[in-house]
């Protein structure tokens, strides 16, 4: 996540538990799916969730209502809750728990299921980094949902099937072979959007600076080729749990725009986008190039639904969001390369592919 004060840009670190040799690590915060089980229903194209609570978040022109994307509904974060006798006195977990029952519930259940992967200790404790006071932590909310919420996916998943948590309805999908094909899945290296005709419009930043791609250096990374693993030689499996997790940083960093400093910003909007463009632009380069890893996204009610229901609820906030200041930095440069008429139109696909109107 990048954030930036009124002077210069802050770059926040991600943290990696590295492997060894050519092999992916048992977990990676940014993708990785060690095997587990937990008791929650599994998402099979029913009803998705929605909620008399709050009001409703303005119509999008990015989804469609007759389809599973604009038919996604959940209340929002209570903003308004108040955050009183919620203090920092050096207990990490006791903090992050009373903060996110206050605005964010399902936050904290993402929290709560990262906890049950105990390898890494607690999760909320290992994404704080050094807080030294409420404003610290606050500030490291989204990260921790974020990552919390890695794990817990990647708790509930057993491989070749992925598991994404939704929301607390529940709702959840547990979609099979989403990994590449050298690694026992249907699909393609993420990494090999980087070589397509978008990257270019908004090219890597390789070290700093604005105006350019902070996330492709991350989630793009490496060579599919070279034999030796890194992120971007995970498949569309982990594409989306990215786009997962960076929804609920955009839920996050709404339900806490309040603390934040003035004259602060979030890149909250920035990832979300960011991510979206990664997937349409996976979905472009998959029909166009990889026939076979197209046919098993788009012929599985699984994947095709877990998009959907991903891609609205990133809209619903994204719209709500809006008007919010100091969740974007570059989010409407973003915006544009996302609203792309042919990249829209690989969404549009997925739609006719489930069988909307």
């Amino acid at each position: 996540m990048l954030t930036r004060t009124s002077s210069a840009p802050v770059v926040l670190a991600i943290v990696m538990l590295a492997g060894c040799g050519g092999d992916p690590p048992p977990f990676d915060p940014d993708g990785g799916a060690p095997g587990g089980d937990a008791a929650m229903p599994t998402g099979d194209g029913g009803p998705l969730p929605g909620s008399d609570a709050g009001p409703p978040p303005p119509p999008s022109g990015y989804v469609d209502p007759m389809c599973t994307d604009g038919q996604y509904a959940e209340a929002p974060p209570d903003r308004g809750a108040s955050l009183d006798g919620i203090s920092f006195s050096g207990d990490v977990p006791a903090f992050v728990d009373a903060a996110l029952a206050a605005r964010y519930p399902f936050g904290l259940d993402l929290v709560r299921g990262g906890r049950m992967e105990t390898r890494f200790g607690d999760c909320s404790v290992l994404f704080a980094g050094s807080p030294a006071s409420d404003d610290d932590l606050y500030r490291r909310l989204d990260t921790i949902v974020h990552e919390c919420g890695h794990i817990y996916d990647g708790f509930l998943s057993r491989p070749p099937t992925n598991a994404y948590v939704i929301s607390d309805a529940p709702l959840r999908f547990d979609c099979s072979r989403g990994d590449t094909t050298e690694r026992s899945g249907d699909t393609f290296a993420r990494s090999r959007i980087r070589g397509d005709a978008y990257q270019p419009l908004r090219a890597p930043c390789a070290g700093g600076g604005r105006g350019c791609d902070f996330y492709a250096d991350t989630y793009l990374d490496g060579d599919p080729d070279d034999g030796t693993f890194q992120g971007g030689d995970q498949g569309f499996n982990m594409l989306l749990e990215e786009a997962v997790q960076y929804v609920n940083s955009l839920v996050t960093a709404y339900a806490f725009a309040d603390r934040m400093s003035a004259g602060t910003s979030t890149s909250a909007r920035d990832g979300i986008l960011t991510l979206l463009w990664y997937v349409e632009r996976y979905l472009h380069l998959a029909r166009t190039d990889y026939p076979s890893a197209y046919a098993a996204i788009s012929g599985d009610a699984c994947w095709r639904d877990a998009i959907l229901t991903v891609w609205g609820r990133a809209w619903l906030y994204l719209e709500l969001t809006r008007e919010v200041p100091g969740l974007g930095i570059d989010d409407d440069a973003i915006e544009a390369l996302v609203a792309d008429a042919t990249l829209l139109d690989e969404i549009e696909r997925i739609r006719t592919a489930s069988g909307c109107p």
